[in-house]
């Protein structure tokens, strides 16, 4: 029985072994796909040409605002 328990608790440590060796490579591979991301985004404010709607004369007739808005 003990000659079981000794194999049993060398193929434990094993898989344990293994197990913590794939964590570290999701883990790295992870990180170099979060850095190759963060390395592509650009952060540029996107030129917008349209009417300023807040320059645009407010009215209280809701429809001839959303036309004029709209325009």
């Amino acid at each position: 029985m003990k000659r079981a328990i000794a194999i049993a608790d060398r193929a434990a440590l094993g898989s344990l072994k293994l197990l913590v060796a794939l964590n570290v490579l999701f883990f790295l591979s992870f990180l170099v796909v979060a850095l190759l991301a963060a390395g592509k985004v650009q952060a540029e404010i996107p030129v917008r040409t349209g009417a300023d709607t807040l320059s645009l004369p407010q009215t209280h007739d809701s429809v001839r605002s959303v036309i004029i808005a709209a325009g």
